[in-house]
């Protein structure tokens, strides 16, 4: 597969319209003769009449307070799902009824990535780009003016203080300062955007999502390339889940509230409690069982992080249980099923799990992070500035995509800007740059880039920005604005998994701190 890696609480409510009481009794008419009051002029009662009319105004008023009251229960007892749409902001309209449609999962059983000849020479990478044909005709490099009006000319982030992973995308003022330090523009957000309606658009009547895109009503078969993965809506849904809380969007906040709550209710009424924790698999057909439960567990742990929803906490670090407990006892590694011998790319989805776990500050054994050291010791080639996807095949070659996983999860696990194996294995991607046919390996390999930092991220993030906006489907092509056709190797889940990788990886800017810059940035945990 691929990706990164309740009650909830109540949502804003809509403001209902107060029920008329009258506010008194109209004053009698004037007899012949006498003088005529004003209407708005108060009439005071005699000492004799005022000892009996407060004692009846006053059970008048609690009668018909008590009868409103009691309509309301009545509401409530009969249709509590009324009162939930009540009580919810609406942004928008529910899509028709539609049948959920499902199947299996990403990675093949053995990944040809053979190096591409472009890592050969720095100067023969210098033309690979993506097709152009952008949704606008703009200079993606325009430094974000809106965002310099707001945020000056900053040096770093000093006088931000954020407070865990996530909080970079939490706060719209220190989520415009970091895309306008990091390298982001106006383009890349406007293509982030218009992916996240795109994927709105796409969400079905039970909250979930599809690979199987086309079949959604208002799609109707619109927006080609749907994924062979038709029995795994947990998988997909994980997938779209995170590309909301990518931008700051979670049940609670943000523009995108009703699609996220609707998403991780999904989530959690699919998952299955077991003995060893909950398990967001879904229906297994194939190898897709692991990397659900990887990217699945990501989204929950998250939105954990970002929320603080006791629901969703709990329900995150089932998930996490899960995960610890499907790890090889031998080689420390994952694979498709719970406690397979290990391969690096489940292996990398799981490490981001527990790593997003860890930073959300949930409950499980650290001792599994210990054992996956052990793993990537067993798929590292050239001493660890480069992997392979199976230790166990005997002279397996290394490969981009594995090198791009191997290195996230070693930078998550501890090493850090000093190590020299480190510094080889970025200078390796830095050669093989962006690549137009595997936007698998550009996720990674975006990520070990932003990390790192200084000019060899510079030079990534331009051409993979740049290429992303340019590939991203414009307004005038209808159903299909804001969706990237596939282009990678791996992507069986069709245009949504395309979608969500592109738009996760321009969300790079605020999604995930930069290890290595913290100490400049302020960052406080």
């Amino acid at each position: 597969m691929s990706t990164e890696h309740l009650e909830p609480s109540t949502l804003p409510t809509t403001t209902q319209s107060p029920i008329a009481i009258p506010k008194s009794a109209t004053p009698p008419a004037a007899k012949p003769g006498k003088l005529s009051l004003p209407i708005d002029q108060t009439i005071v009662p005699k000492p004799s009449e005022a000892s009996w009319r407060l004692p009846f105004v006053t059970l008048i008023s609690l009668l018909l307070h008590a009868m409103v009251l009691g309509a309301l229960a009545l509401i409530v007892l009969k249709s509590p799902q009324l009162v939930e749409e009540i009580f919810t902001t609406v942004t928008e309209p529910e899509e028709p009824s539609e049948a959920i449609v499902e199947q299996s999962m990403l990675e093949p059983e053995n990944i040809n990535d053979s190096t591409p000849q472009s890592v050969a020479s720095q100067e023969t990478t210098s033309n690979l780009a993506f097709e152009t044909k952008g949704p606008i005709d703009l200079n993606v490099s325009d430094g974000i003016p809106q965002l310099e009006a707001d945020t000056g000319n900053l040096p770093g982030l000093a006088g931000i203080k954020v407070g865990g992973e996530t909080a970079g995308r939490m706060s719209v003022q220190v989520k415009k300062t970091m895309v306008a330090k990091f390298g982001g523009n106006s383009a890349s957000e406007a293509s982030v955007a218009s992916g996240m309606k795109w994927l709105q658009n796409h969400q079905l009547p039970d909250g979930s999502w599809s690979f199987v895109h086309s079949k959604h009503a208002d799609c109707k078969g619109q927006c080609s390339q749907d994924g062979s993965f038709t029995n795994c809506p947990t998988g997909a849904t994980g997938m779209a889940l995170l590309a909301f809380l990518g931008g700051g969007h979670t049940h609670q906040k943000g523009d995108y509230q009703r699609n996220v709550k609707r998403g991780i209710d999904f989530l959690i009424k699919a998952a299955q409690p077991t003995e060893t924790g909950l398990d967001l698999r879904g229906k297994v057909t194939a190898n897709e069982g692991m990397y659900v439960q990887g990217l699945c567990t990501i989204a929950l742990c998250e939105c954990a992080a970002m929320s603080k929803d006791s629901r969703v906490r709990k329900a995150a670090e089932g998930a996490l249980d899960f995960i610890v407990k499907a790890q090889n006892p031998k080689d420390g590694g994952w694979r498709y099923n719970p406690r397979d011998p290990g391969d690096l790319s489940v292996t990398g989805w799981e490490v981001m799990a527990l790593k997003s776990g860890y930073n959300a500050k949930l409950k499980f054994p650290t001792s599994s992070f210990k054992n996956a050291e052990k793993f990537l010791k067993l798929a590292q080639a050239e001493g660890g500035a480069q992997y392979v996807y199976d230790p166990a095949i005997d002279k397996a070659p290394p490969t981009p995509t594995m090198t791009a996983v191997g290195l996230l999860c070693r930078m998550y696990l501890g090493w850090d800007h000093k190590n020299k194996k480190l510094a080889e294995g970025v200078q390796y991607l830095d050669k093989i740059k962006p690549q137009p046919n595997n936007m698998y390996f550009n996720y990674y390999a975006t990520q070990v880039m932003h990390h790192w930092g200084g000019e060899e991220w510079t030079r990534w993030n331009e051409l993979m920005r740049d290429q992303l906006v340019r590939t991203q489907h414009p307004l005038k092509d209808g159903h299909l604005a804001g969706s990237w056709d596939l282009a990678d190797v791996h992507g069986g889940g069709g245009r949504l998994y395309m979608t969500c990788l592109s738009v996760m990886t321009l969300e790079v800017y605020y999604r995930h701190l930069p290890m290595y810059s913290r100490e400049n940035i302020k960052v406080e945990f």
